[in-house]
């Protein structure tokens, strides 16, 4: 696997190998002794996926302490535009986002540490997500902020947003505690 820094402290884009051959290929997306070497975290205590139409939008989302945690992201079929925000206050990127695309024909994961919103758009019908967290989802510890007050330069097109999504507040109006 291949580590690669993005403009955020602490987010990486994570390039693993990819063996194919007539029957098909075969991407490993999890590897702790590589993740360790690598100096990424292991303890994952959650995975689950979301498959989602086109033009859905999810996040920009997060916990916060004490249950906050590392993403570690990718997505298995499709493709997504995949967004990060910092919203650690003291980081000299506070504010700051950035975006790729995730596409299963080119398997990328991105990690993501505490203290940043992370959302997707998924760009094709039928796009699944894989999120894999270090701790366990806390009702009590979700949070976000509006996907639409960072600016981001969503791909265009028709945008479906969940009631609770268009309701989160700006990033300009979100007491960060991180």
């Amino acid at each position: 696997m291949e580590l690669i820094e993005t403009n955020l402290k602490g987010c990486f884009v994570i390039q693993p190998k990819t063996f194919s051959d007539s029957r098909g290929a075969l991407t490993k997306v999890f590897h702790s002794p590589t993740f360790k070497e690598l100096g990424l975290r292991v303890d994952f205590q959650e995975e689950y996926y979301s498959v989602s139409s086109k033009g859905v939008v999810r996040g920009l989302h997060f916990q916060v302490p004490p249950d906050d945690h590392v993403k570690c992201v990718s997505c298995l079929n499709g493709s997504i535009f995949d967004v990060v925000v910092d919203i650690r206050t003291s980081s000299p990127t506070f504010g700051q986002h950035y975006s790729t695309v995730l596409d299963h024909r080119n398997p990328t994961l991105l990690y993501i540490p505490p203290g940043m919103a992370h959302g997707f758009l998924s760009l094709e019908e039928g796009s699944i997500f894989l999120n894999r967290t270090t701790t366990v989802f806390s009702p009590s510890c979700d949070s976000g902020i509006r996907w639409d007050s960072c600016g981001i330069d969503w791909p265009e097109m028709e945008y479906i947003v969940s009631e609770k999504d268009q309701k989160m507040p700006a990033l300009e109006d979100y007491n960060s505690p991180f």
